[in-house]
């Protein structure tokens, strides 16, 4: 019987990027797709979503149908942050946007607030600026870069907007850490943690580093450690993660990290009706 109460009090969180997900014309997506991504969404079967690249509840339930409450940013480009609450999970939600990451033209983050019998878990939904995988991102570093043709000026654009994007990042994981509150922060980074850490970078040049600052270096993430096998291992380093404060952490339930692999073979048709991300899961107990 106590095995039965312990997966009861279970809660599956993922995070998913579905490329392009909404009106705009990069969206290709037959009838035939959507029912390709909802049997996914099914297998994925997750009490909570962290969406992105999802224009609104509508797109959304094409994919996940009416079995989830969705709470989506107002960000006025099609690619918005959102996240899916499964209804029957007996979680009440709270939800607001967190603009603070909008640094200029990005998208803004949800703040999800889930509780469950008098317990409580913090997530934080994000999507950061793209174009910005490595390269470190203290000021000095960004403001020498070339930016001599519009590849290089996008990508110092983009190293810019990231590094500016550390400061509500870490101001938000500083309030509910003070708190000692069990908090979760995941979505699409857009940075591979593995490569900060293998850079050993200090925390003025790497995102993972700035994060887990001083008083916070028990935060945790099991993908800046593991390989990607998303179409093959196409990209090999993460960039979307799930990262765990300390108190969220110890209810981690071992192994649970999981990567739902799309079943064909890789190719760039493919990666935008089905999405050039795979889902990402952990499962926390409540």
């Amino acid at each position: 019987m106590r095995a039965a109460k312990q997966n009861t009090d279970e809660i599956k969180v993922a995070s998913w990027n579905i490329a392009w997900l909404g009106s705009h014309e990069y969206n290709k997506r037959t009838d035939a797709d959507y029912q390709k991504l909802a049997r996914y969404a099914k297998q994925l079967n997750a009490d909570v979503i962290a969406l992105q690249e999802v224009e609104s509840e509508y797109w959304a339930r094409k994919v996940f149908g009416n079995e989830y409450d969705y709470y989506f940013s107002t960000k006025d480009w099609v690619q918005r942050v959102g996240v899916a609450v499964k209804k029957s999970s007996g979680l009440k939600v709270t939800a607001k946007e967190y603009k603070a990451l909008d640094v200029g033209k990005v998208r803004h983050g949800m703040d999800i607030t889930l509780t469950k019998d008098d317990k409580t878990l913090h997530i934080l939904a994000v999507h950061l600026k793209s174009g910005c995988f490595t390269a470190p991102l203290d000021n000095d570093s960004v403001e020498a870069m070339p930016n001599t043709s519009i590849k290089e000026e996008k990508r110092k654009e983009a190293c810019t907007k990231l590094s500016k994007q550390i400061k509500p990042l870490e101001q938000w994981i500083d309030l509910h850490a003070e708190k000692s509150a069990s908090y979760i922060v995941l979505g699409d980074f857009n940075r591979r943690f593995a490569q900060d850490i293998a850079l050993k970078y200090p925390e003025d040049k790497g995102l993972w580093q700035a994060l887990n600052d001083e008083g916070q270096e028990a935060l945790w993430t099991p993908t800046a450690t593991a390989n990607s096998a998303c179409w093959g291992g196409y990209y090999k380093d993460y960039i979307d993660h799930i990262i765990f404060s300390p108190k969220a952490k110890e209810n981690y339930v071992d192994a649970s990290f999981a990567q739902l692999i799309f079943k064909p073979k890789y190719t760039k048709e493919l990666s935008r009706t089905l999405s050039d991300h795979c889902p990402i899961s952990v499962k926390v107990k409540l």
